[in-house]
């Protein structure tokens, strides 16, 4: 009985760890919670302000961009209780948000403004003149990439803004294709959804070099772009402005997987990806939308229905101390078996000669607290590695039952990172 009660105990422990999703339907003018391992939904976690439009997460809040109010709503996460209204000023237009460190940045639809938000105080802080029409953003090294649509002058001049984060102040403005409203960072360059005119001009990808800030590649992909979901594989999924189909691309070489030609479809408008699923959300306008989950082969598992004219999906950051730090696309297969283990589990992955070199393998507790290391990794002429871990720390001591992380790091920096559960 009392290994039964053990068992159950930690099933529920990893439970906490399932993937949880919220989106924004800006129709119904809630937020929804799904967790996508239990399956349930609830379309009125909270209920927002007037046109609400994009979406970020930390571990603890929402923060909901209302368009229609002029506000960022703070919501907690456990309670669906809002705790803050942070009002950004008379007829910003507020469309997309961005948290880095301590502080949120807002982009001002219409005011052509950046805003910056002190999320200690909730309070907006600072803000500072960008382009015509702003819209997504992206931050790397310290930097804050804008992309100003201009589409109340018909696109005429679309850029990319840089924003020196620790000045605050604009030190370059780099001209992009037609309608740069999503960005991502991917294999640090700056990846730009420019969607098109809705028309005649088709979306483009252009990817900017951050040291150089110059547009080194565009790939022209077709349709009318949206968001970006980087996988495991390499793969960079799209969304679709109108909804019903997927682009894709691979990340490394820049060959087009699914273009407007080729779509994957039925597809959505916006998509999202963990290192197990990709996640697609989209609907037809008057209906309730919903959430397809498939997994890295394309085939469908599940659909989960939201709201109306829902028009953001977020993932929750797992809820680790350990450190996120950024991982790069390239695919080192980090898996364990078995899993759940006991007594012992063999971790493989995939290293090149030079990689070896300087490569770690790290275990930590859920704490965050590092339990053993494997380093001076032996260089074959083979990249598949193995490793086996018997359930104990550094001084060969054994390890309670739980959920463990391990983390491959290559030059200092975690490229991969997985978890798994002992069971004694």
């Amino acid at each position: 009985m009392k290994k039964s009660l053990v068992f159950i105990v930690l099933l529920v422990s990893l439970s906490l760890w399932s993937t949880i999703g919220f989106v924004v339907n800006s129709g119904s003018e809630t937020l929804s919670r799904i967790d996508f391992e239990t399956g349930v939904v609830n379309n009125v976690f909270s209920v927002l302000g007037s046109m609400p439009n994009r979406v970020e997460l930390t571990q603890e809040f929402a923060y909901v961009v209302n368009s229609g109010d002029n506000n960022v709503q703070k919501i907690n996460l456990q309670t669906g209780v809002t705790e803050a209204l942070i009002f950004i000023g008379l007829s910003t237009n507020p469309y997309n948000i961005i948290i880095a460190d301590d502080f949120a940045y807002v982009s001002g639809g219409i005011s052509n403004k950046i805003y910056k938000i002190d999320l200690t105080t909730d309070e907006v802080i600072g803000s500072i003149s960008v382009g015509s029409n702003p819209a997504g953003m992206a931050v790397l090294d310290g930097k804050l990439y804008v992309g100003n649509t201009d589409y109340a002058n018909y696109y005429a001049n679309c850029s990319v803004s840089i924003i020196d984060l620790q000045t605050f102040a604009v030190t370059n403005t780099i001209p992009t294709e037609v309608n740069p409203q999503f960005l991502a960072v991917i294999n640090d360059k700056i990846h730009i959804s420019c969607g098109g005119d809705w028309g005649s001009i088709s979306g483009k990808i252009c990817v900017l070099d951050p040291d150089t800030e110059e547009i080194t590649d565009i790939i022209e992909i077709g349709g009318v772009t949206s968001n970006f979901a980087v996988t495991p594989g390499n793969i960079v999924y799209v969304g679709d402005g109108f909804g019903y189909s997927l682009f894709a691309y691979d990340a490394l070489d820049y060959s087009i997987i699914y273009g407007g030609s080729n779509p994957f479809t039925p597809g959505g408008t916006m998509v999202a990806a963990n290192n197990e699923n990709l996640y697609v959300l989209g609907g037809e306008w008057g209906q309730n939308f919903s959430v397809k989950k498939y997994d890295f082969e394309e085939n469908l598992l599940a659909e989960y229905t939201v709201a109306l004219y829902a028009t953001d999906l977020k993932l929750l950051p797992e809820n680790t101390s350990v450190t996120n730090d950024q991982l790069p696309v390239t695919n080192y297969h980090l898996s364990n078996y078995p899993n759940p283990f006991n007594p012992s589990t063999t971790i493989s992955f995939n290293l090149t000669a030079k990689d070896a070199q300087d490569a770690k393998l790290e275990i930590y507790n859920v704490k965050g607290q590092k339990i053993k290391t494997f380093s001076n990794l032996q260089i074959t002429n083979s990249p598949n590695h193995q490793i086996t871990w018997d359930g104990t720390d550094q001084t060969s001591k054994s390890v309670s039952s739980g959920v463990y992380f391990y983390r491959l790091k290559v030059d200092g920096k975690v490229v991969a990172a997985k978890k798994m559960l002992l069971l004694r």
